[in-house]
């Protein structure tokens, strides 16, 4: 599984603007606003203070990302029913209060772990993750041929292609690009990734029917700072307005982009339930909502392409997708992403019309022409600040494309240069493009074609 950092870039034409600013979801002030049974706060409260030793009151609150006077009523009955004790203090005022376990709380502690081993923020209720993740779908994105021409700027493609590519992304649905390897579908997934800008509120872990579900994941989701509204402008928490904090539940993300390739299993699609922990942690599509899901090299996977296709029909065509607890309970959540395949396999091989007309958009990504593949190598010549030689290039085609009729690939240039690169830093020379360099990065690069009978196993 990996997850691509987006870049950022001015948002153009008729991208929503609303994007550009961080989402805001208004704390809970209240026991009963956070959503999540007394019972529940008791016990993560519980386990917090197990698990930080002698945390003070305003610690506990910053775990449990609650505001303190929620936490306090929380610690008030812990100390009234001697669960807790005051041990000691690192400043003035409450919130500076140190805590303690009684040997009753440890007992309440060893009960709550018993249930799940959960600690960390506070998880919001299931109806307003689904809430919140319906007003931040994919779907309620439009980009014009600016976002996409700027997004895919260090991409050279044919104008259909380029063309085919915002269409697929406005539709917020599914898309397929094939083709054969090496001619930047990849690249392509990532250039949607920073089409779709703008941020968006993942939840920490998320409460259904009493079973928490983990959802951010620091390694497909990269939390970004968020400085507190403030009226005095200090930028202190204290003097911002109630409803005007924000629920700190919640991670502010850029869009996820995920992309998995060959790993992939059909387990990896369902909730992971962990007998230790006891708790759930979501499955990538859960992880992806209000992003991109990319199923890179489609086919190669070890599950049947027509079983994996078979597991998107219904979250493709209905937007949800249905899970399974071990309690027997299906959750239905939102499935608002962007599915995308990408494979280098001819698609017939992997399935029939009806396989793929589930697909809503199919871009076949093909080999560069040769203007094309020149243009590709004098960008990349210009990026590694390279001297480009149009000598040197027509003789790379006439020498090691033209007499074994080799296809030109988008990925060739890149990597000619790269070898080139090294080779020029092994010798200690300045790197150029030449025909003495361009002999040396070849010879390391191309296979030999001869035809070889292959040695017994």
């Amino acid at each position: 599984m990996e997850a691509v950092a987006p870049t950022a870039f001015p948002r153009a034409g008729s991208a929503l603007k609303e994007q550009e600013e961080a989402p805001f979801r208004v704390q809970p002030n209240s026991v009963e606003e956070t959503g999540i049974s007394f019972g529940q706060l008791l016990d993560l409260c519980i386990k917090t203070i197990y698990f930080s030793g002698r945390p003070s009151a305003r610690q506990v609150s910053e775990q449990l990302a609650l505001p303190f006077n929620v936490v306090e009523t929380v610690l008030s009955f812990l100390k009234r029913e001697k669960f807790i004790e005051v041990v000691g203090s690192v400043g003035i005022g409450e919130q500076q209060y140190q805590y303690a376990l009684s040997e009753k709380g440890n007992d309440r502690a060893a009960e709550a772990l018993e249930r799940n081993q959960y600690v960390g923020p506070t998880p919001v209720p299931f109806e307003q993750y689904v809430q919140v993740v319906h007003e931040q779908s994919v779907r309620n994105i439009r980009v014009d041929a600016n976002v996409v021409d700027t997004a895919l700027s260090d991409l050279i493609l044919t104008d259909t292609t380029r063309s085919l590519v915002g269409p697929a992304v406005n539709s917020g649905r599914s898309l397929l690009l094939y083709g054969d390897p090496g001619n930047g579908k990849s690249s392509i997934a990532k250039g949607i990734g920073r089409m779709l800008s703008g941020q968006v509120l993942i939840p920490y872990a998320i409460d259904v029917s009493g079973q928490t579900i983990r959802v951010f994941d620091p390694r497909v989701h990269q939390e970004t700072a968020v400085p507190e509204d403030d009226e005095s402008g200090s930028g202190l928490r204290a003097p911002v307005r109630p409803e005007r904090r924000r629920d700190l539940r919640w991670a502010v993300s850029p869009r996820p982009l995920i992309m998995v390739g060959g790993e992939l299993t059909l387990a990896d699609l369902e909730l992971k339930f962990s007998p230790q922990a006891k708790f759930y942690i979501a499955p990538l599509q859960m992880k992806a909502n209000c992003g991109i899901l990319v199923i890179d090299d489609f086919g190669r996977q070890l599950v049947q392409p027509k079983e994996l296709l078979n597991r998107w029909i219904v979250p493709m065509e209905a937007r949800v997708d249905h899970l399974s607890m071990l309690s027997g309970e299906t959750i239905e959540f939102p499935f608002e992403l962007l599915l995308v395949f990408s494979t280098n396999i001819p698609p017939n091989r992997i399935g029939d019309e009806a396989f793929f007309r589930r697909i809503r958009h199919k871009i076949e990504v093909g080999d560069p022409d040769e203007a094309s593949f020149l243009g590709i190598l004098r960008m990349v010549c210009e990026k590694q600040k390279i001297p480009y030689s149009e000598e040197a290039g027509r003789y790379l085609i006439d020498r090691y494309y033209r007499p074994t009729n080799r296809h030109f690939r988008g990925v060739h240039p890149r990597d000619i240069i790269d070898l080139l690169l090294d080779i020029s830093s092994f010798q200690g020379r300045a790197p150029g493009f030449s025909r003495e360099w361009v002999d040396l990065a070849c010879a390391s690069y191309f296979i030999d074609d001869h035809d070889q009978t292959p040695a017994p196993v």
